[in-house]
């Protein structure tokens, strides 16, 4: 084919030129090491920047038009598509002043230039990644501080007799208790347990102490709810024994459970100044426990490896509505932080189920072992374990080697 036939009127942004001449300077970026009695030699860091320089001009009696309109072009920010009279169209940014040269005796109506470009490069691959799990940890680890704020202005034993400072004292004891019970229903790494058990022993001894300095009391509390996921054994040797999520929904499920703790103690009526102190006491401390637990449970879900988008939207779901709902029972001291927790962690577990499988329902005409579905579907028997894990309980399987038919069963999307 004759060049002739493929040139392409040239352009930058739009606006049309002529060319004389056009260059391409393209090699690689290799920088030369240097050391005393030694040869040099190269290194070789990839290719290098290509650079497109294109020497054109506008002419005619409107030329002062398309110069006008073709500088506007060059001072725009970023990249711009340039029509190349051989190479078409190209993503490039112009690089240099460009210097636009007229004549007003030899060649007058006309505006001549040479244009430097680089080709515009993906820069999502120089971008930053922001580490979703841990804005979680860190919005959790925030929060702390307005939750113990919110405490220290609702709760106080100021001019409260004794036998009422005794039965707040004894409350506290219960969560405490609670606590404790809630980590033993959820397993542990034994090598920490011994000291979060020894913890929760040291907070009830120093309680009457703790009662005088509500701040410290909430660091106190707040701190045994930590525990539980602080010191949660999230290994492979975790997973193996409970299945890979239900290690990790396992102090999820608990933790969230957790915040209606409080609805399970009897209530105490307002009828006096002192009963209504007692029961504002109360309610610092169910409050701070509830909020606490939905916190932990939220940053338990950073450790979640979700086998699904379902997965991942339905944890998000639960965590969405348990902080919803302390989020519209909050104070303007603690609002703002549980916003920011739930952003952190819708906007974590969204990323990180974006590119995961969808489920979808499959029924078998007649049963068949979880392998021969696994290979039937994905042509590979890796993926029965998981069939088996996903449809244990809906569709109530008695054994690995029999999925039954006739009932929908959860699979990926193939």
């Amino acid at each position: 084919m004759d060049f002739r036939e493929i040139l392409q009127p040239a352009s930058f942004r739009g606006i049309p030129f002529k060319v004389k001449a056009a260059e391409v300077a393209v090699g690689r970026s290799v920088v030369v090491h240097r050391f005393p009695f030694r040869r040099p030699f190269g290194e070789d860091l990839g290719q290098d920047t290509t650079e497109i320089i294109v020497d054109g001009f506008i002419v005619g009696d409107e030329y002062l038009n398309g110069r006008n309109k073709l500088i506007k072009a060059l001072l725009q920010p970023g990249a711009g598509t340039l029509v190349h009279p051989t190479y078409g169209y190209l993503d490039v940014k112009l690089v240099d002043k460009t210097r636009l040269r007229e004549q007003f005796i030899e060649q007058r109506g006309m505006v001549s230039f040479s244009l430097k470009f680089i080709e515009d490069n993906d820069e999502d691959e120089l971008l930053s990644q922001v580490d979703t799990q841990l804005a979680v940890d860190a919005a959790c680890d925030a929060a702390y501080a307005s939750l113990e704020s919110d405490f220290a202005d609702n709760f106080s034993i100021k001019g409260m007799p004794g036998w009422s400072i005794d039965s707040i004292t004894g409350e506290i004891k219960a969560a405490a208790d609670a606590i404790s019970d809630l980590r033993q229903r959820i397993s542990f790494n034994l090598t920490g347990l011994s000291s979060l058990v020894l913890a929760g022993e040291q907070f009830k001894s120093s309680l009457i102490g703790l009662l005088a300095t509500p701040n410290a009391l909430a660091t106190e509390l707040g701190s045994l709810v930590r525990g539980v996921v602080n010191l949660f054994d999230f290994s492979a040797a975790q997973q193996s024994v409970f299945g890979e999520s239900s290690a990790v929904r396992r102090p999820i499920n608990q933790l969230l459970g957790f915040t209606s703790y409080g609805a399970t103690r009897p209530t105490i009526a307002a009828t006096t100044p002192v009963r209504s102190q007692q029961a504002a006491n109360q309610a610092a401390v169910f409050t701070l426990l509830a909020r606490a637990a939905v916190i932990e449970a939220t940053r338990a879900s950073t450790f979640e490896v979700f086998s699904s988008k379902d997965d991942a939207v339905e944890l998000r779901d639960t965590l969405y509505a348990a902080l919803e709902e302390q989020i519209l029972a909050a104070s303007d001291t603690v609002y703002r932080p549980l916003l920011d927790v739930r952003a952190a962690m819708v906007q974590d577990i969204t990323d990180r189920g974006a590119d995961l499988a969808t489920l979808v329902a499959t029924t078998l005409t007649a049963s068949m072992p979880a392998s021969v579905l696994s290979y039937r579907l994905y042509r590979d028997v890796v993926y029965a374990d998981e069939l088996v894990e996903r449809n244990q309980a809906s569709a109530e399987l008695i054994h690995p080697l029999f999925l039954p038919a006739s009932v929908p069963l959860e699979v990926r999307r193939v």
